[in-house]
């Protein structure tokens, strides 16, 4: 094979390899942002409670249905963050892979026709290179 076709391809092939390793650091780094920002949330929703049954003891008689009625608005409304989040990154990881998916189809679609472009120049050479030599031949006998 063709030294700079194989330089071509080798480079083509690394290009794709660093696309597919920055996409993985985006992917970690967005991740664990998530993660972080979902941890952030607990806490935030851990020191609200703590807060809540610290003032509940104080008022343990009168506000006991009261605070307990806020508590579950907030875990709900948590839940239903938390379901949006969890639908969110599900829906971005399929869009990813979807769009991998394609570029690795255009890449993989791109490098066949360069090999049958290559190929075919290669085979008409050929039998070029083949029709001279049976021409000289005949040359030669007569």
């Amino acid at each position: 094979m063709d030294q700079e076709l194989v330089q071509y391809l080798d480079s083509r092939f690394q290009s794709v390899n660093r696309q597919f390793q920055e996409l993985r650091g985006e992917m970690t780094a967005g991740l664990e942002g998530l993660r972080g920002e979902i941890t952030e949330g607990f806490q935030e929703l851990r020191d609200e409670m703590t807060a809540g049954l610290q003032g509940l003891r104080g008022e343990m008689t009168a506000g006991l249905e009261e605070v307990k009625r806020h508590s579950g608005v907030l875990v709900e409304g948590l839940r239903h963050e938390l379901q949006l989040v969890a639908e969110g990154l599900a829906m971005h990881i399929q869009v990813q892979h979807v769009q991998e998916r394609e570029y690795h189809d255009r890449q993989h679609q791109e490098t066949r026709a360069l090999i049958r472009s290559v190929h075919d120049e290669l085979r008409q050479q050929h039998d070029h290179l083949r029709q001279r030599v049976e021409n000289l031949e005949q040359k030669r006998q007569n």
